[in-house]
């Protein structure tokens, strides 16, 4: 796959995208926050994901392949504090809040295996990458075939949800250690955030704060091509202005 270019700079458009950032407050300053988020996948991308949830205060419902008694201890190794659910059951919480995140965390060989419905009414935060050796649904190596971003099948095959695309550029190897809640956003590790939906990716933006990163919005989901393999800023330690370029 080619490298992405970064596309020419709008001196028009917020640099910092503050609008989008501030869509995850309500008119008194209160997080709009769901206090529950859900994960389907508990490898170890998304247990990472989890610790860095639990960190930063939410409540953590996650399924993996294996079913909830035997994932438990599992999780009290690699995420303390998540609760084992079905997958079925991962959005069942976060959904009773009005708006509910759920992260994607489940190889894309095993997409067709999820009920695309589960997810519908929530935000779903597209955190899977493309590998060379995996074996991809036909819809989604479609997808691959014409040099799209995953992100846009994975948006039509999961049409209920509004997706957003991001947590995906960061190593799980990194992420405890690049978490950093405790130091000003200038100086945390930047991660980009891309969804056509300007609140469900304000509200994205939100989380990657809370969970200690720099979110900066990238635009729509078309633009988080740059966060995949193979691309300009994956597994990269960027700030801010590494990812501002690219933004549309």
């Amino acid at each position: 796959m080619s490298e992405p270019t970064p596309p020419e700079h709008n001196p028009e458009r917020p640099s910092d995208a503050s609008q989008d950032y501030d869509v995850a407050r309500g008119p008194d300053g209160e997080s709009l926050l769901p206090p529950v988020v859900g994960i389907l996948g508990a490898g170890r991308a998304g247990t990472a994901f989890a610790r860095a949830l639990l960190a930063a205060g939410f409540a953590v419902d996650i399924c993996s392949t294996r079913p909830p008694k035997a994932l438990r201890h599992h999780l009290k190794i690699y995420a303390p504090g998540a609760t084992a659910v079905d997958a079925e059951e991962v959005p069942a919480r976060t959904r009773q809040h009005p708006r509910g995140i759920v992260i994607l965390a489940v190889p894309q060989e095993e997409l067709d295996e999820l009920d695309p419905a589960l997810v519908d009414g929530c935000v779903l935060i597209d955190a899977t990458n493309t590998w060379q050796d995996e074996l991809l649904p036909p819809w989604l190596q479609a997808a691959v075939d014409e040099q799209l971003p995953t992100s846009l099948a994975i948006a039509g095959r999961f049409s209920g949800a509004r997706v957003v695309k991001a947590l995906n550029h960061v190593a799980h190897t990194e992420f405890d250690a690049a978490a950093a809640r405790d130091m000003p956003l200038d100086q945390r590790r930047a991660l980009g955030v891309a969804g056509d939906d300007d609140a469900a990716r304000g509200l994205v933006m939100a989380l990657i704060s809370a969970m200690g990163f720099d979110p900066v919005s990238l635009g729509p989901l078309a633009a988080g091509r740059v966060l995949e393999p193979e691309g300009p800023v994956f597994n990269r330690p960027v700030r801010r202005a590494d990812l501002l370029p690219y933004a549309r």
